[in-house]
């Protein structure tokens, strides 16, 4: 049996989530915790429903041991987010890691490096008075915003020899 332990980071030293799942050698493991979200959808009468979106975090893996006693990772690692609403419908914000890696039993590996950026300038004015050249800057008001956001996934697989070891 195999222990996994995965560990997401996102923005500065804030932890998301932190999910565990035991599996068999050769066996795929899914963990997948989330959310529902309601939207309106047109219908083929014209009429509107009332339909689903999942944003989930999930994490989907297949351990393999070597006869080092390594081990081999497929991972798919899926983050989403709600997004804005876009005629009518929600849209979700989608970070995704997909790969295969050697690992150490007992050993950490970092995947994926999902790095946004994201600047936002504003400016508020007065009507009419704001456009006044020169003295228009007396009646407006400018905002820059920075929005940074990195996702990093830290993988933990360890090797467990009876089910009291699962902790």
């Amino acid at each position: 049996n195999l222990e996994l332990s995965a560990l997401e980071a996102d923005g500065k030293d804030k932890i998301v989530s932190s999910p565990r799942v035991v599996t068999a050698d050769q066996t795929k493991a899914l963990i997948e915790q989330g959310t529902e979200f309601a939207y309106q959808q047109a219908t083929s009468s014209g009429a509107t429903a009332v339909a689903f979106r999942k944003a989930v975090l999930k994490l989907e893996v297949t351990p393999q041991i070597t006869p080092e006693g390594n081990i081999i990772l497929d991972l798919d690692v899926n983050k989403d987010s709600p997004g804005g609403v876009v005629e009518g419908a929600m849209s979700i914000n989608t970070k995704r890691v997909k790969t295969q890696v050697l690992v150490e039993n007992g050993g950490t590996v970092v995947i994926g490096g999902i790095f946004e950026l994201t600047e936002t300038d504003q400016e508020n004015k007065v009507p009419f008075l704001g456009d006044v050249p020169v003295l228009g800057n007396l009646f407006k008001q400018r905002t820059r915003k920075a929005d940074k956001q990195e996702m990093l996934v830290f993988i933990t697989p360890k090797m467990i020899s009876d089910r009291g070891a699962v902790r």
